[in-house]
């Protein structure tokens, strides 16, 4: 094992200064690091962006000798011009010097992308990169929020110390990252599951274009800017939380999903218009939600990269501010779908911004 620097080492190579006010917590925080395999330069780096104390836990999240992008692309086999691509699409940064931040799981990384262009093509194995940075960077996110307020909040309050800090995300990160893949795996392999029966439930035959049938919903809370000024921030907090909860509660079944949470909105698919009723009943009348409203339109819709386009999916969320507090609205082609298995209330051709022509929208008399 590689002994430890002296301090004066350390003061040498600009890492320690021993007259500075922190002068001991700062030699403890290098040393873990140092400890945990961190290099002078990412040091460096944590200390310019004042992030020393997670140096040591970062090293754990990601271990392993280092290698610079290029290096990692060549040895994967991949066209560089492609593996920087996939790169960006994931959401990282090609900053174009040598700092070494990749590793051999990174090679690994390329040369999956090389399997998927042979099975999918370039343009699908791309946009795969970017539904998968897109989703894994918003799991970080929250991930790094929950560490921050759930567990290095509170020790500062009580006192704790940089250092105290810096042990506790490094044993964090021991004992929690090594289960959070797998449990990402479970998850995911049950959610390809349901997507591809999802599909085949909507009995919709599959297009080069991406397009399929379906029946867009947007749920959105009433009010929700006087709200948010009359609530403090954690009330703010809560109710969006719950309204979240609820939402995955009502649309959690085989025929629909929930494609997005937007704050005070909600957007779903259904296969059906039936799915899609009731959906919409159960979020505006569940006891436990403020006042909703939900808008639907049915039609072609375009699924990619995780999300929904087209002018179905504008037309629900255009038309959802029509509905009254409580009410649910449907444009023609959801009525027509509908039949005469409800009872609906016309509002007349409406006007609706980036709509040439005037829309016909209806009101489902019983929401109950």
């Amino acid at each position: 094992m590689t002994s430890q620097p002296t301090p004066q080492q350390l003061e040498a190579a600009g890492l320690y200064d021993p007259d500075a006010p922190d002068a001991a917590e700062r030699l403890e925080l290098v040393a873990l690091a140092l400890e945990h395999g961190a290099t002078y330069d990412e040091i460096r780096s944590g200390i310019d962006e004042h992030r020393l104390h997670a140096v040591a836990a970062e090293r754990v999240i990601v271990a392993g000798p280092r290698i610079t992008l290029p290096e990692a692309i060549a040895r994967s086999g991949i066209d560089s011009e492609f593996g920087e691509r996939v790169w960006r699409a994931l959401g990282f940064v090609v900053s174009g010097d040598d700092a070494a931040t990749c590793t051999d799981a990174d090679v690994a990384l390329f040369e999956f992308f090389v399997l998927a262009t042979e099975i999918f093509g370039v343009e699908s194995s791309l946009a795969l990169a970017r539904t998968t940075g897109g989703s894994m960077a918003r799991l970080a996110d929250g991930a790094i929020a929950n560490a921050r307020s759930s567990l290095e909040a509170p020790m500062r309050t009580e006192g704790g110390t940089s250092v105290d800090i810096a042990r506790a995300f490094s044993g964090v990160a021991a004992t929690f990252v090594p289960r959070l893949y797998p449990m990402f795996e479970t998850v995911h392999r049950h959610h390809l599951v349901d997507t591809a029966r999802r599909y085949s439930l909507w009995g919709v035959a599959p297009t080069e274009e991406g397009t399929t049938e379906a029946v867009v919903g947007f749920a959105d809370l009433v009010g929700y800017t006087a709200l948010s000024q009359r609530l403090s921030t954690v009330e703010l907090d809560t109710l969006v939380v719950n309204f979240e909860e609820r939402a995955l509660a009502a649309i959690a079944r085989p025929g629909a999903r929930l494609v997005k949470l937007i704050g005070d909105e909600v957007m779903f698919v259904a296969g059906s218009v039936a799915d899609a009723i009731d959906i919409a009943r159960m979020l505006v009348n569940d006891p436990q939600l403020p006042s909703l409203r939900v808008g639907l339109a049915a039609g072609e819709i375009v699924a990619r990269e995780g999300d929904i386009f087209g002018p179905v999916v504008n037309l629900a969320a255009r038309i959802v501010t029509l509905a009254e507090p409580g009410g649910v609205v449907l444009e023609a082609e959801t009525a027509r779908r509908l039949g005469s298995h409800e009872a609906l209330r016309s509002l007349g051709p409406q006007e609706l911004a980036g709509f040439d022509a005037p829309v016909e929208v209806f009101a489902l008399e019983r929401a109950l």
